[in-house]
């Protein structure tokens, strides 16, 4: 889904699991930093809605290939694999590595390209200063070293996820018996089975809401956005400012006026996705709960047949 749900997780997990008052937020709509991102965050709020109902799809449409991929494994322990993961999904603990690991996606898809170009170069600036340097002058190491850089993150990631699992457990205790081809295939079941359950039950829920909350706050975004261009102008009159600071200044009401620009098209759209939110979740946890029931239901079939 969209880089997804971390911010928003971290409170609204806050909100659900603790009886106590929370902490006191002031609201961001008056923050020119938060009005100057708005009509992003709209497009990128409604745009998760529809993603969601497509991994969800997806994911359960691939449930019975993850089945049959399984040679002759104990179908009891394949039962409880899927269902101690589809009470992960759904868990405050599972939700809370979700965010954690979706903060981390967030930072890596916006810096990826930068990293990888600096672990690249010291990588290489590394084997030019070596003694390797006059043996070996067309060795790339750079383009490697960021492969291997990107590989470990994910892999870490994942084994993070895994970590509030309890399915993993299942699967390690009965590693031997299980095989590794069969380990192999229900981690990856596992895997499925818990990220279309916190679709469904979790992500599609916390991305309504905070559509709902970003929705509330365009009036005082636009008012905010005015008051903004206003004091850029007020700015730009002061004594003592320089061309360049001007010039700056000028970068940032058209910024503004951009961002406002775009704000009704977006708000059009996340009205109508907002409106048909709760009918959308209603649909996905169907379709979900049908092919749980399916799922469960062909893993008995092949408990039967041996």
């Amino acid at each position: 889904m969209r880089k997804a749900f971390a911010a928003v997780l971290a409170v609204g997990l806050a909100s659900c699991t603790r009886a106590d008052k929370g902490p006191v937020l002031t609201p961001s709509a008056g923050q020119p930093s938060y009005a100057l991102g708005y009509a992003d965050e709209l497009d990128g709020s409604w745009k998760a809605m529809g993603e969601g109902q497509d991994q969800e799809r997806r994911l359960t449409a691939g449930f019975a290939a993850r089945v049959d991929e399984l040679k002759k494994p104990d179908w009891d322990v394949v039962r409880a694999v899927v269902d101690a993961s589809d009470a992960a999904g759904s868990s405050a603990g599972f939700a809370g590595a979700h965010g954690r690991v979706d903060s981390v996606r967030e930072f890596w898809g916006d810096e990826k390209a930068s990293v990888d170009a600096k672990v690249a170069g010291g990588a290489q600036y590394a084997l030019k200063q070596s003694s390797c340097a006059s043996g070996c002058p067309s060795l790339d190491v750079g383009g490697p070293a960021a492969y291997a850089l990107n590989e470990a993150l994910d892999h870490d990631l994942q084994k993070r996820l895994r970590a509030s699992n309890d399915a993993f457990l299942i699967i390690e205790r009965q590693r031997t018996a299980l095989g590794p081809a069969n380990v192999a295939a229900l981690e990856k079941f596992a895997d499925d089975v818990a990220q279309a359950s916190f679709v469904v039950h979790v992500a599609l829920v916390v991305e309504r809401d905070r559509l709902r909350k970003l929705l509330a706050d365009k009036g005082s975004v636009l008012n905010t956005l005015d008051r903004f261009v206003q004091d850029e102008r007020a700015y730009q009159v002061q004594p003592g400012r320089s061309d360049p600071d001007k010039k700056a200044s000028d970068q940032r009401v058209n910024d503004a006026t951009k961002s406002k620009g775009q704000i009704a098209a977006a708000a059009a759209q996340a009205d109508a996705a907002s409106s048909g939110a709760d009918q959308v979740i209603a649909g996905v946890t169907k379709d979900y709960d049908d092919a749980l029931k399916a799922l469960r239901d062909r893993i008995d079939m092949k408990k039967k047949a041996g």
